[in-house]
């Protein structure tokens, strides 16, 4: 039997944010996203403006040279930079859709892009000019995810016909990012897809998880698979696409 190595044995560090000159316990769930896990707020869960990060349930990106797990392992070490320090933050008090509180942390947003662990995001008009000032610098060096190509614009969700069948109303979107301006839209579709089924737009690719199957043991093959899970499509943009 072999002995338990040091790491195993070794506690994590505790992670702290400081949001409006109070220091909190979190737990970063991604690069962009945490939750207070300690003190009067605790519970809150907290969503970074102004950037994103790739998914990390799995290998789900694709573009240019990379193949899923290149691009996972990105996500993973954003979830790791984001650890490296306590980060100084605010926030005004609103939400997202999900009820995440949005935060924005300035130093933490202007660093991460800069080693290209993530991209600029602004939803309703383009990013901050900084970050895409940050962004370039990455992507002339091809930092990060833009290593091995640099898309026009990143599929960055994708949502399945039958997510909301109680609410007949619904129309399914997926959502894209430029890569120069940071803006991003959702274009919309009367699609059902299957897990594991992709999408293309500008140059990148996504595979569609239902969030139900991400974790645990009823995740689907793609995101079981090594380093051969690459996905090859042609870009194509769904019928009847329509911009926010």
């Amino acid at each position: 039997m072999l002995a338990p190595s040091a790491a195993s044995k070794s506690k994590a560090k505790p992670q702290y944010v400081i949001v409006d000159g109070e220091r909190m316990r979190v737990n970063w769930s991604d690069g962009d996203s945490f939750r207070v896990i300690r003190g009067p707020r605790k519970g809150m869960k907290a969503r970074l403006m102004g950037y994103n990060t790739l998914e990390s349930y799995g290998p789900v990106h694709f573009w240019g040279g990379f193949d899923g797990y290149n691009l996972y392992d990105v996500a993973k070490d954003a979830t790791a930079f984001v650890k490296t320090r306590e980060w100084e933050c605010s926030t005004q008090g609103d939400q997202d859709h999900y009820g995440r509180v949005l935060v924005n942390c300035p130093d933490l947003s202007l660093a991460i892009t800069r080693n290209g662990l993530a991209h600029a995001f602004g939803v309703g008009g383009k990013a901050d000019p900084k970050l895409i000032a940050s962004q370039l610098k990455a992507q002339n060096e091809r930092k990060g995810m833009w290593k091995w190509g640099i898309p026009a614009r990143i599929v960055t969700s994708m949502h399945s016909g039958d997510e909301k069948p109680d609410k007949p109303d619904w129309k399914p979107y997926n959502r894209v990012c430029d890569t120069a301006t940071g803006s991003s839209w959702t274009v919309t579709h009367d699609q059902v897809y299957k897990p594991c089924e992709g999408w293309c737009n500008g140059g990148s690719c996504m595979m569609y998880v239902p969030f139900k199957r991400r974790y645990g043991d009823k995740r689907p093959a793609c995101l079981r698979r090594g380093h051969d899970n690459r996905m090859v499509l042609p870009p194509h943009l769904t019928p009847g696409q329509a911009r926010d």
